[in-house]
């Protein structure tokens, strides 16, 4: 006599669902209580200890509302450090991406050395901000650096400078110091994204007749297109928050005319003790990367559903 069989019973669809959603959520708490505990919550008590006079001591007393902005918006060292970080942003664009891109174009190609190349480009990116700054104040040494030295030594000694000391030329020196560090990391990204195109593209446009420079303009940009725009976030979002490079070269001078807004709140915060306004000054970096950032991905996404 044979015996019927038996099918395992099924779970339910929405018990199972509800099942790996918990597994994953479990997998999530840990990292999740991290990006809570020091990203989050600081985020609020920034905005809380901004409505205060503080000094970092002592309970939260005097209750300002929106006194510490309205000082803010009255503040030209605020804005000059909003200037400063406007040209971060604006050299992160214009120098460091477009550098990254051609360069990435060259060493996908058949350039001899390319692997060495690559691990020259990325190297600066494997020290930490706090060498590289120290290796380039010694470069920039007005009295025995490298850069000075080596230019009195071709003629060309009149072009020596104080390449941090001067108003109008820290600025550009600060920015080749962090295009020296960061253009590895972008570099090797965009070769990564040049690498998973289909070779097959560049050989039927070979067959077509197409020239190597019209296979990168053709081919190589326009499916650059989606990497190029998560970078130029990545770029923006990073030079609004630019602190430990300049920090360390120049901690914001020569008067101020290299200070941006994270070394401006540093100084207010830890320099003055007025904990209250640096916190106003960290809450509108906040808001303002926040905000640029929201802005860029509506602008792009509308962009790509209008093709």
């Amino acid at each position: 006599m044979a015996l019927p069989i038996r099918t395992p019973a099924k779970v339910p669809k929405s018990l199972f669902w509800n099942e790996r959603r918990l597994t994953a959520l479990l997998f999530l708490l840990p990292g999740l209580a991290i990006f809570l505990v020091f990203v989050v919550t600081p985020i609020f008590l920034s905005a809380r200890y901004s409505l205060f006079d503080w000094n970092g001591l002592g309970g939260l007393t005097d209750f300002v509302g929106l006194g510490n902005y309205r000082k803010l918006l009255n503040d030209p060292f605020f804005w000059q450090s909003v200037r400063n970080n406007g040209f971060v942003v604006i050299w992160s664009l214009v120098t460091q991406l477009p550098l990254a891109v051609g360069l990435a174009i060259l060493l996908t190609g058949r350039l001899k050395g390319s692997a060495f190349f690559r691990t020259v480009y990325f190297a600066p990116m494997v020290l930490s901000e706090v060498v590289v700054a120290v290796i380039w104040s010694w470069i920039y040494n007005p009295q025995f650096g490298m850069l000075n030295t080596l230019l009195r030594d071709v003629g060309l000694g009149t072009l020596a400078r104080s390449w941090l000391a001067e108003p109008g030329l820290v600025m550009t020196s600060v920015m080749v110091v962090t295009t020296w560090k960061y253009l590895g990391f972008y570099l090797v990204i965009f070769i990564a994204a040049i690498q998973g195109i289909p070779r097959e593209l560049y050989e039927s446009a070979q067959l077509d007749g197409a020239s190597g420079f019209q296979q990168q303009r053709f081919i190589t940009l326009p499916l650059l297109g989606s990497t190029t725009r998560v970078v130029t976030l990545l770029a923006i979002v990073g030079s609004l928050k630019f602190f430990d490079m300049v920090w360390i070269l120049t901690e914001g001078g020569p008067s101020n005319s290299s200070s941006v807004m994270a070394t401006y709140m540093f100084k207010q915060s830890f320099r003055s003790q007025q904990f209250g306004y640096g916190s106003a000054v960290a809450f509108t970096l906040f808001a303002l990367a926040a905000v640029v950032a929201a802005a860029y991905i509506l602008l792009t996404r509308r962009r790509e559903e209008m093709k």
